[in-house]
C-alpha cells in the first residue's frame, strides 16, 4: 500500500551525537565506510570527529570529498567508482544537501547498473548502508525520499525519487552547524520553510501531515531569525536542525510541487542559490494557489504574522501571505534578485521546463505555460527589466 504517513529513518539527535556513529555502524555490522563530503568539511575538523568514532569500533573509512553546490553525474559517478574499489560496505555523508545527494547518488550505483541519471524514471534495487550527518539546515535530505543531481549536459537538475535508497540512519548534531555561515543559515532556513509550505498546500497533503507542516513552519519563523543572527545560539540551532530534518520527512510523505519546479529549473539554468529561489518563487506561488487553497494560506500567512480580519477574498488573503513572507524574508536580508535581461524566447523555455518539472503536477492548480510565465516574470521581477 501507499502509506500517507511513513517514517523509516532511524534518528540519533543533540549535541555531540556524532560520537554515536562508531556504535551505530558496529551495531548495523559495517566494516568501512566511503565518506562523502566537501574539502570545507574536511578542514572544519567535521571529519575527523567522524572518522575518530568509526576507528574507536575498528571501522575503516575512505575519504571522498569532491561534493559540490548541485552534485553534477560526473561526480556520483566517480564517487561510486572509487567506492567499489575500495570495496566500502557502507556510505555515510557529512555535509550539507548537496553531500547527502551525492551519497545517495553513489550508495545507488552500488547496488545498480549505468548512470545515475537512469534512476529519474527507472526503478533502482534496495540500496541499505546510507548514514547521513548533516551540517546544514535546509534541505532534509537526510529524511528525504529524494536526491536532486545535476545533469550537466542538459543544464537541468534531475529530481531521482529514492524510496529505495533512503538513508538508514540520521545522525542530527547541532554543534555541527554552528560553523555555518549567516548567508547559509538564511538559503537552507528559507529552503526548509518553502519544504513545509509547499507539502502543506500540495494535493498529497492530509491531515496528519498539516500538522506537522504547521510545526515545521512556526519553529523556522521563531528560530531561523535567531539562528541567522548568532550562530553560536545553540537552541535555534538545535531547532532549526529538526525543523529542516522534519521539512524533509514531509517531502517524503507529501511532496513540494511549483515553488520546487521553478527553483529548479532557475537554479539550473541562471545558477540561481536553490533557497534564494525558492524564496524568490514562494509568494508568487501562494498567489496562485490562493483560489484552490485559501484557507491554508490564509494560515501560512498567519504564521507569517500576517493579520486577517475575515472580510478578505481569496485574492486579498494571499497578498497578504505573500507580504508577509517577504517581509520576513527581508528581516533576514535575503538578497535582491540579480539583474537579469532575458529573451521573450528563454522566459518562454523557462516557463515550458516548470511546466514539466516533476514536482509541478502536485501543486493545487494545474501548471500551464502562462502560470508559469507569470512565475518566472514576477519572481525575476522581469517585467521591471529596463
Amino acid at each position: 500500500m501507499n502509506y500517507t504517513f511513513e517514517q523509516k529513518v532511524k534518528v540519533v539527535n543533540g549535541a555531540g551525537s556524532i560520537k554515536s556513529a562508531g556504535d551505530i555502524l558496529e551495531e548495523a555490522g559495517y566494516k568501512k565506510a566511503f565518506i562523502v563530503t566537501t574539502a570545507g568539511i574536511v578542514k572544519r575538523g567535521s571529519v575527523k570527529k567522524l572518522q575518530d568514532s568509526l576507528a574507536e569500533k575498528e571501522i575503516e573509512s575512505v575519504i571522498f570529498d569532491k561534493a559540490i553546490p548541485d552534485p553534477p553525474v560526473e561526480i556520483v559517478s566517480e564517487g561510486a567508482a572509487q567506492c567499489k574499489q575500495q570495496q566500502c560496505d557502507c556510505v555515510v555523508a557529512i555535509g550539507g544537501g548537496s553531500s547527502i545527494d551525492a551519497a545517495k547518488g553513489i550508495n545507488v550505483l552500488r547496488f545498480n547498473d549505468g548512470s545515475i541519471l537512469d534512476y529519474t524514471e527507472k526503478e533502482m534495487r534496495q540500496c541499505p548502508g546510507l548514514i547521513v550527518i548533516p551540517t546544514t539546515s535546509g534541505t532534509g535530505s537526510e529524511l528525504s525520499n529524494g536526491a536532486i543531481i545535476t545533469d550537466t549536459e542538459n543544464d537541468m537538475k534531475m529530481p531521482i525519487p529514492c524510496a529505495n535508497c533512503m538513508a538508514e540512519y540520521a545522525i542530527l548534531d547541532p554543534e555541527l552547524t554552528v560553523s555555518m555561515p549567516s548567508g547559509i543559515t538564511r538559503e537552507t532556513g528559507l529552503d526548509a520553510f518553502s519544504h513545509a509550505a509547499e507539502a502543506y498546500t500540495s494535493v498529497l497533503s492530509n491531515a496528519m501531515t498539516d500538522i506537522v507542516c504547521e510545526s515545521v513552519m512556526e519553529t523556522i519563523v521563531k528560530y531561523l531569525p535567531a539562528a541567522y543572527n548568532n550562530g553560536n545560539d545553540m537552541e535555534a540551532r538545535e531547532k532549526m536542525q529538526t525543523a529542516s530534518a522534519v521539512g524533509g520527512w514531509m517531502l517524503y510523505n507529501a511532496c513540494a510541487h511549483a515553488g520546487h519546479s521553478f527553483a529548479h529549473v532557475t537554479g539550473a539554468k541562471l545558477h540561481l542559490v536553490h533557497g534564494n529561489a525558492c524564496a524568490y518563487g514562494l509568494p508568487v506561488v501562494l498567489k496562485i494557489i490562493g483560489d484552490a487553497v485559501p484557507q491554508k494560506v490564509k494560515r501560512i500567512g498567519e504564521i507569517l504574522g500576517a493579520s486577517y480580519d475575515g472580510s478578505e477574498d481569496a485574492g486579498q488573503i494571499s497578498e497578504k501571505a505573500a507580504a508577509a513572507y517577504r517581509n520576513f524574508a527581508s528581516e533576514l536580508e535575503l538578497p535582491k534578485v540579480p539583474k537579469l535581461v532575458l529573451t521573450d524566447a528563454e522566459i518562454d523555455q523557462l516557463a515550458e521546463s516548470i511546466v514539466s518539472e516533476a514536482f509541478a503536477g502536485l501543486c493545487p492548480v494545474k501548471v500551464t505555460k502562462d502560470i508559469a510565465c507569470q512565475m518566472v516574470m514576477e519572481a525575476l521581477d522581469i517585467k521591471n527589466q529596463e
